[in-house]
């Protein structure tokens, strides 16, 4: 789904990134980089996002100028009076070839700095526009201010074709070698290795919509995930609902708002789009979400689905809680519960007063095996879970408003035998 054209579809991620830069003072106007890329923004939208043919959205960008207040600052932050100008290679094997940079380059005021190494844009289409390959790659950016943002080789690479709905089917990959935010007060959040998939794949009248999230390593300080996986499918969506939503996202109309009120309607419109999905009945597939600690990995799977529903029943909590069907499998290391459990038991004991804490190491490291005893006797005794030697296990399924796990209903949170308690008059659902 393109709005404009690779070079500002992938533009408007790395401005967006620069624009994430943290101000010192809310009071503060943005940042000049912040001011000039949302300006930016509102200039291009004048060019027709409607129109089917990317060659044709390329060559409109390739003619279109930014205005004349707007030239300087752009030249001034970026080298350059039109950032990502779309430059013709040869044509080779029916395909149409072109390439975008922006060379490396920084700005900085009070508000914020950002710094950024050459960006490369690479992509080919169909002579009749309907079909795209691109990549890019950036090998540093960083930005901020109170706190830093520093990303190291990102690269995109996608492939798209575009159906008689109006919308770009096909994969997006982006990945990123290494995240890593630094605050003053809160430390070094570092992230490796991270991988971010979307397919976007259409089924006959309805949309599918697969997501993938990997982060190789995670944290900060001395705690650390070694392994992140995320892999998700959104299934059945109404492609219809999508292509307009589409449409809305990139009608000039909504571009000309200021940021603050284009927020707000998108806001709107993504809670109709919700609305309008649930109404036509959507499934969502957890194929794998977990995550490695030391070894021992914890993981969910199962499905989410959502009925059909009418418009009483959007209005209807109890109607709605019968047209949801939940089954997930959640599985948990025996040794990252009892790890938990010992650090629970750090916590409570150092808030004690100093006359009632631990006399010495021994005694506190009784106390913490006692605290995951206990906790493991409790999982056992409750019936919500099967424990085996290296794992605890359940099964949480939602049926006809019933919450049970392990096949048991539970009587926590409100529940009563895993019945949901509902209100006493029907809850709007509905967006208005």
């Amino acid at each position: 789904m393109y709005k404009k054209s690779v070079a500002l579809a992938v533009s408007s991620l790395f401005f967006s990134l620069g624009a994430h830069a943290q101000q010192p003072d809310k009071a503060e106007p943005p940042s000049e980089i912040v001011q000039v890329y949302t300006e930016a923004a509102r200039e291009v939208s004048v060019l027709d996002a409607t129109e089917p043919n990317i060659n044709k959205r390329i060559a409109a960008y390739d003619k279109f100028s930014f205005s004349p207040q707007l030239r300087p600052r752009l030249q001034a932050i970026f080298g350059t009076d039109k950032p990502f100008a779309p430059q013709r290679l040869p044509d080779s094997r029916g395909r149409q070839h072109y390439q975008s940079m922006l060379k490396a380059g920084s700005h900085t005021d009070k508000q914020g700095h950002a710094a950024w190494s050459d960006i490369l844009l690479k992509g080919d289409t169909s002579a009749a526009g309907n079909q795209i390959n691109y990549t890019g790659e950036m090998a540093s950016l960083n930005v901020g201010v109170a706190s830093r943002l520093q990303l190291s080789a990102l690269r995109l690479a996608g492939s798209q074709a575009r159906a008689s709905d109006g919308l770009w089917y096909g994969d997006v990959n982006m990945s990123v070698a290494r995240i890593a935010v630094e605050d003053g007060t809160a430390g070094k959040l570092l992230m490796e290795d991270l991988r971010f998939k979307t397919d976007m794949q259409r089924r006959g009248k309805t949309v599918d919509l697969a997501y993938g999230l990997s982060i190789r390593s995670a944290g900060a300080g001395g705690h650390r995930v070694e392994r992140i996986n995320v892999a998700t499918r959104v299934l059945g969506m109404d492609g219809q609902v999508m292509a307009d939503f589409t449409r809305f996202a990139s009608s000039p109309q909504l571009q000309q708002l200021a940021p603050a009120a284009q927020t707000q309607v998108m806001l709107r419109k993504f809670k109709e789009l919700g609305v309008a999905l649930l109404k036509g009945g959507v499934s969502v597939v957890i194929d794998d979400i977990s995550a490695a600690w030391r070894g021992q990995v914890a993981s969910i799977r199962g499905r989410i689905d959502f009925a059909k529903a009418t418009d009483a029943e959007l209005n209807s909590l109890p109607a709605l809680v019968k047209k949801l069907a939940v089954r997930l499998e959640v599985r948990v290391p025996v040794v990252i519960i009892e790890e938990f459990s010992r650090a629970s038991a750090v916590k409570a004991v150092k808030s004690r007063p100093p006359a009632e804490q631990a006399a010495n190491p021994a005694q506190m490291a009784a106390l913490e095996q006692n605290m995951a005893d206990k906790v493991m006797a409790d999982i056992r005794q409750s019936g919500f879970a099967v424990v085996d030697k290296d794992e605890v296990r359940t099964v949480i399924e939602l049926k006809n408003g019933v919450l049970t796990l392990n096949g048991k209903g539970s009587s926590m949170f409100g529940l009563k035998n895993g019945k949901l308690p509902m209100p006493p008059t029907p809850m709007p659902m509905q967006a208005r």
